[in-house]
């Protein structure tokens, strides 16, 4: 009688706990909710920045890839590996270069704010 009662009351207990998932909750979709829509822009809006960021970044790439050439092709005489390599180093002084370097630093660093930024949006969706 004593192990009876209380497995009496344990089973009543756990069949109301049962049914509980059929409870009448309010259904609220989480897309709608203005966190949610903010979240989503804010992720959207870190994709467009890092990608505007990687074209800033590839494009200073190629400047400096271009400006680097240009001037050891006009001053080059011999074609050996030194002055090849000392016209690379000049060509790296230059001013069309150095606006190139900033474009790539520039974008780089757009690219991993963008990314960050993306990252935090996507956390909070």
């Amino acid at each position: 009688m004593h192990k009876l009662v209380p497995s009496f009351i344990l089973l009543l207990l756990s069949s109301v706990m049962a049914f509980g998932q059929y409870a009448n909750t309010t259904n609220v979709d989480v897309t709608s909710t203005k966190e949610y829509k903010t979240a989503k822009t804010t992720f959207y809006g870190g994709i467009i920045t890092a990608s505007v960021g990687a074209v800033a970044w590839l494009g200073g790439n190629v400047v400096c890839m271009i400006e680097q050439n240009k001037y050891t092709n006009s001053h080059s005489t011999t074609g050996t590996v030194e002055e090849i390599y000392n016209l690379n180093q000049e060509a790296k002084q230059q001013p069309a270069y150095k606006t190139g370097e900033a474009f790539e630093i520039g974008g780089f660093v757009t690219m991993l704010a963008g990314a960050g930024i993306a990252w935090f949006g996507g956390s909070r969706m």
